[in-house]
């Protein structure tokens, strides 16, 4: 992704450095897009647990590993990292006022669950994505779960 320039970009494409700044501010802004236009728009719509939209993320990740290895690389202002965790945190929040009603926190849950969410799916593919989306979501679930229910016991 670092190597790519934008005149790589728009010479693949036929067009002109101006036609791409009219769209874009950079190419990591290009790689935003891209997963906004092929995955959230899908999903914007649907009615989903935040399980299954987890899964349908994790999905879409490694049907494009390659891809998304490469854009999680980029650190820093405009990657495509910062975007994921600003879009899992605004998924996040939307579920969590139904878990956490009437809490004044939900903002903070919401942060920390996005920051270790994100965390967990960029080091399950820059480790080779071993296991499948599924087994990798289940294993969240059951770690968030299992927390839970000891925490409950504890009381």
């Amino acid at each position: 992704m670092k190597k790519i320039s934008i005149i790589d970009i728009v010479e693949g494409c036929n067009m002109n450095r101006q036609s791409f700044y009219y769209h874009f501010k950079d190419k990591y802004d290009l790689v935003n897009w891209i997963y906004y236009t092929e995955f959230i728009v899908t999903i914007k719509d649907l009615s989903m647990s935040s399980w299954e939209i987890l899964e349908k993320v994790c999905d879409y990740f490694y049907e494009n590993k390659t891809f998304y290895r490469n854009a999680f690389e980029v650190k820093g202002q405009n990657s495509f990292s910062e975007y994921f965790n600003e879009v899992l945190h605004s998924i996040l929040a939307v579920h969590l006022e139904d878990v956490f009603k009437n809490k004044k926190n939900v903002t903070f849950y919401a942060t920390f669950y996005a920051d270790a969410i994100s965390v967990a799916i960029k080091r399950w593919l820059m480790e080779g994505t071993k296991i499948s989306s599924k087994e990798f979501v289940d294993l969240i679930k059951n770690a968030i779960y299992g927390v839970a229910k000891y925490l409950m016991e504890e009381d």
